[in-house]
């Protein structure tokens, strides 16, 4: 099977950038990196020692329903782009020793079961086998600590 890592989609990223309102109606936060692992939603990166990003409040679904979480994400302030590299290899910003995942059907909603903590050398197997099933459109990785989203992995055409 085939997959491949999203990141924050690039209108999202220029309208927080610009100073829209984040998924709570606030502007943005801006903050300078420390370089303590800041991990940029949009190019999946981390944010440099004395760089500028954002903090701000970002619901990664369509549409409203029970299972739309919301969260804190972090962004470059400067405008940043996904990093070329074959499709299913971790994003640099995967460095923690876990995450949570946990599969999403077609309506964006949880399907129960899917989700647990897996050791980062472990997320690619773990989310083969979770879109393996017919139900599982997409699996969302999260902070095991912190539970803040960090990406999405959907199927690719073989």
């Amino acid at each position: 099977m085939s997959f491949e890592y999203l990141p924050m989609d690039q209108a999202t990223a220029e309208r927080l950038r610009a100073g829209g309102p984040d998924s709570y109606g606030n502007v943005p936060e801006r903050q300078i990196s420390d370089g303590a692992g800041i991990p940029c939603r949009r190019c999946m990166e981390f944010v440099d020692k004395g760089e500028p990003y954002l903090i701000a409040a970002w619901r990664p679904f369509s549409a409203l329903n029970a299972y739309t979480e919301t969260g804190p994400i972090f962004l470059h302030a400067a405008p940043c782009a996904p990093q070329d590299r074959p499709p299913q290899d971790l994003p640099a910003f995967l460095a923690s020793p876990d995450y949570i995942l946990r599969g999403y059907d077609s309506d964006e909603r949880i399907v129960y079961g899917t989700g647990g903590v897996i050791r980062r050398h472990a997320i690619a197997a773990r989310i083969e086998e979770l879109l393996s099933q017919p139900s599982v459109t997409a699996v969302h990785i999260r902070s095991s600590r912190n539970n803040c989203y960090h990406c999405k992995a959907v199927s690719t055409a073989d």
